[in-house]
């Protein structure tokens, strides 16, 4: 009978104890729900989008349409295009004026690249195990991260979330993920290793902030990856990227038009 009291009298505490992980799994599902439809409509920008490789960096104009991202590259390396340079990228938005088959191909895949975002930002609540590790001086929720054991990946690419871990931060007003730290702490198959193989040691980098009120961009990602496709071939994936100086884009601007807006401006 002891035994039974002492119980009844600690199952309020434990419930204490326990919910904030569920609220807390719940708060990240909420948030994977707003990135999934951010990603699927949203007001669209003009933007300087920076990417850096292992040859070097681009520097990019984006204009985002309701088909798709027109852009521009200005600057190799921090240095303007010279006249040879802005001649390949005349032709090359001229191209997807004239020819349909490239445009298509162009806006196809665009398209492709948001619904692998769509599915990585749908899976993540499933896929890893979330635990509280503080609070930042802005209100920021920090969080520490591990792949969640039961988790079975309905993509390739969501094989990756099986062998990483680290840390994210949550903006509890908003409810979006402001910044994701994550490392590849051992090797992940594809495919039962015999499709491919991402190796240990790898970094990926993500960080959001609100382009507009109550409409989020990211404006940082970084990746770092080693692996082995088909037992053979070895890949490296290095790629930094920063997005700056947003802008609201022309209201109802078509592809086509923004092409032409960015042809004008830079000619």
């Amino acid at each position: 009978m002891r035994q039974l009291i002492l119980l009844l009298v600690c199952l309020p505490a434990l419930s204490q104890v326990t919910a904030p992980e569920d609220d807390y799994a719940d708060l990240l599902r909420r948030c994977a729900q707003h990135e999934t439809s951010s990603l699927s409509a949203g007001q669209h920008f003009q933007f300087m989008e920076r990417t850096e490789q292992s040859w070097g960096s681009e520097t990019r104009v984006v204009i985002e349409t309701d088909e798709g991202r027109a852009d521009r590259i200005v600057a190799y390396n921090d240095l303007l295009l010279g006249p040879e340079e802005q001649r390949k990228q005349q032709h090359r938005l001229e191209k997807f004026l004239r020819d349909s088959d490239a445009k298509k191909d162009e806006l196809n895949d665009q398209r492709e690249e948001i619904v692998r975002r769509i599915n990585m930002a749908r899976v993540l609540p499933d896929a890893v195990l979330l635990q509280f590790s503080g609070k930042e001086e802005n209100g920021q929720l920090r969080f520490s991260f591990s792949p969640n054991p039961r988790f079975d990946p309905p993509t390739r690419e969501a094989q990756v979330y099986k062998g990483m871990r680290g840390m994210l931060w949550i903006d509890p007003a908003s409810e979006r993920i402001v910044r994701v730290q994550g490392d590849l702490f051992k090797d992940v198959n594809f495919g039962w290793g015999i499709l491919g193989r991402l190796s240990k040691g790898g970094h990926y980098e993500l960080a959001q902030a609100e382009a507009s009120p109550g409409v989020w961009r990211i404006t940082t990602m970084n990746l770092n990856f080693h692996g082995r496709m088909l037992l053979l071939r070895t890949f490296s994936i290095m790629r930094k990227e920063s997005s700056s100086r947003f802008a609201p884009a022309p209201p109802d601007i078509t592809y086509a038009q923004a092409v032409r807006k960015l042809l004008a401006e830079y000619e």
